[in-house]
């Protein structure tokens, strides 16, 4: 005999109960009811699908204030980074630390004085197991400092600027070289006022490598050095130079400098901002957004030795304008990059945006320019080389729908020879519209992102798409409990999970109608779990910032605004499988049929007692490994007995 089934909130457990069927009298049914029950308790070993930890609240206080700069992860686990001002010693900074286990140590509080003052920079760990950085004001003389920490919170100074030979004012980061010293630049300071390059040993030995003259060797280094393989240091000058449009250098580790380029302002380019990367064939290459020919940014390569190529300019026309994102190397040595502007189409509004490749040797190759057709137009996010050898990339703008508009943007597919190719057009509907983020290769060989709007109720949206093109949106916010708005890319995390946040949404609302946004994670089949919504209070509001996985297999993340302060938060946040949920429940002919959530890779276990107030849960069979999304199985049950069904998620 078969009975209907309905299901009802009692607290936090959800049970099955038998309902009448109808015409049935109601006393037939009650009895009826007595043949079984389901009941779902707490999983055991995962009651919380995710813990979420706020790190530290930045206020005016003895904590400090304003975390600027990008934590790094040291070897011990923790988390390091400054605050530009706070502290306890009149608001002059602070460096600290997190813990993997969420305690926060205000490591530092700068006074100001012969420790400096508002450390900008990151911090940088060094062989020895030390914390270095910069401050750019304080210390003797009042124009920075250097110092070490350890990783107990011992601060000692290494070095204060003078504003004389040595320099003043360091906002770059520091840089270890493999012979052990540290590297770095200041803005301002030396024998011309106009910069410095500086090694200091880890016990404070300073040499003054160079100053800067503003002549043919440049001025006002604003990018940290690299280190190339050559055990030489390569940086650029925003400004001097013989055409006071900045330069391209070589410093050793004994300080001779050689400037290897002075630029023009002319075909050549003006004011290189950005770093250097050095490629696989030695050389190194960089971009100047600015100058070219046409002043639409130039492409340019140079030896070790100092031979610098001016590998393009782009005219700002057919083959590109202004190259914003960072070049990337293909397997064959060649790099690709995009240009926001220029190309073949909308020439007379500044162009739509290209695809160029650039060889080693110095040919450029206009690989696509986009039409805000089907293809797009704007491509701001970078390229991401696919593990099949192809360039992935969006285009904020263009695609097959709506015209009037510029369109909502499409995913496109590049090839090393320059086959195009429009995966995809987002209609601005429930696929989503305007992907800002640039997208990330799964382990699963698909491509994953978000858009920042659209979707199904205009909040953002996540999707993936296949090599071929094959195009599934994944999950629509709806602005509400599961959050709105996700402006950052994601991360795979190391169970296939991809994470990421929203800047609004969250099941909290203050008085005012205002929510604070969310963490989620989402399958690579589209399940999302809302792990966390964010109250605007001591745990922080708005995470517009990407996520970083620990060595501990923990998330670390940053909010915008919120804490105690309302001047942001760092937060930890460790997820778990999500507690199983009871999805189907049927009796028939005596059977009680069950089905349950699941997630690849649990152990899970069915176990029954016939007083729910008893303690002594038996097994229903043995454990078994998950392999799917849910899993089900049969009980037999006998009339007028009465039985209660638990899952637990093993440990």
């Amino acid at each position: 005999m078969n009975s209907q089934l309905a299901t009802f909130h009692n607290g936090c457990r959800t049970c099955a109960r038998a309902e009448p069927k109808p015409g049935r009298k109601p006393g037939l049914a009650v009895a009826r009811l007595l043949w079984a029950a389901a009941l779902l308790l707490p999983a055991l070993g995962a009651e919380a699908r995710v813990v979420l930890t706020s790190l530290h609240s930045f206020q005016v206080s003895t904590n400090g204030l304003d975390p600027l700069a990008t934590l790094v992860q040291g070897k011990d686990g923790n988390l390091y980074g400054t605050t530009e001002v706070g502290g306890s010693n009149g608001g002059y900074g602070t460096v600290f630390k997190i813990s993997a286990g969420g305690a926060l140590t205000s490591l530092y509080s700068f006074t100001g004085g012969i420790d400096g003052a508002q450390p900008q920079a990151g911090l940088v760990e060094g062989s020895d197991g030390n914390l270095y950085g910069t401050t750019t004001l304080g210390g003797t003389n009042d124009f920075g400092t250097v110092f070490k920490i350890s990783t107990d919170g011992v601060l000692t100074s290494l070095y204060s600027f003078t504003g004389g030979n040595d320099g003043a004012e360091p906002e770059a980061g520091l840089v270890q070289g493999t012979n052990g010293y540290l590297y770095g630049t200041t803005f301002s300071g030396g024998t011309q006022s106009q910069g410095t390059v500086f090694q200091i040993s880890t016990n404070g030995a300073l040499t003054s490598l160079y100053s800067f003259t503003a002549l043919n060797d440049g001025a006002n280094p604003l990018a940290g050095l690299v280190e190339a393989s050559n055990g030489e240091f390569y940086g650029t000058t925003e400004n001097g130079g013989s055409n006071n449009v900045g330069t391209v250098f070589q410093i050793s580790t004994s300080g001779t400098l050689t400037s290897l380029y002075s630029f023009t302002g002319g075909n050549d380019g003006a004011n290189p901002d950005a770093g250097l990367v050095q490629a696989r064939d030695g050389y190194l290459y960089g971009t100047t957004e600015d100058g070219g020919t046409n002043y639409s940014g130039t492409v340019f390569r140079f030896s070790t030795s100092g031979v610098l190529t001016n590998v393009y300019s782009f005219s700002g026309g057919a083959d590109g304008a202004y190259p914003e994102a960072s070049l990337v190397q293909a397997s064959d040595g060649t790099f690709y990059g995009t240009t926001l502007e220029g190309g073949t189409t909308g020439e007379s509004s500044g162009g739509l945006g290209t695809v160029f490749q650039i060889s080693t040797s110095g040919v450029v190759s206009n690989l696509y320019s986009f039409t805000l057709g089907n293809d797009g137009a704007y491509p701001q996010a970078g390229l991401v080389l696919g593990s099949d050898g192809n360039y992935y990339g969006t285009t904020y703008a263009g695609g097959a729908y709506d015209f009037e508009s510029q369109g909502f943007g499409t995913v496109f597919r590049i090839s090393t020879s320059g086959g195009f190719k429009s995966l995809y057009s987002f209609t601005g509907g429930d696929d989503g519209a305007n992907p800002d983020a640039g997208l990330v290769e799964g382990s699963d060989g698909f491509f994953y992102g978000t858009t920042q709007s659209g979707g199904t109720n205009d909040a953002g949206t996540v999707f993936k798409i296949s090599i071929g093109g094959t195009f599934s949106s994944l999950y629509s916010f709806t602005g509400t409990n599961d959050g709105a708005y996700p402006y950052a890319g994601l991360l795979q995390g190391s169970d296939g999970y991809f994470y990421g946040t929203t800047d609004s949404g969250g099941t909290y609302t203050n008085q005012d109608g205002d929510t604070f946004g969310t963490v989620f994670k989402i399958s690579t089949n589209g399940t999302l779990t809302s792990l966390y919504s964010f109250t605007g209070g001591n745990d922080g509001a708005h995470p517009e910032a990407g996520l970083l996985l620990g060595s501990d297999g923990s998330f670390y993340g940053t909010t915008e605004s919120g804490g105690e302060g309302g001047a942001g938060t760092v937060f930890r946040f460790s997820a778990g499988p999500a507690p199983p949920r009871f999805v189907s429940v049927t009796l028939t002919e005596g059977t009680l049929n069950l089905t349950w959530s699941t997630e690849a890779g649990g152990m899970y276990q069915l176990e029954y007692n016939s007083d729910l107030g008893a303690s002594g849960w038996g097994n229903v069979e043995s454990p078994f490994l998950a392999t799917g999304a849910t899993f089900s199985t049969s009980v037999p049950v006998v009339s007028g007995s009465q039985g209660f069904y638990r899952v637990a998620l093993l440990p």
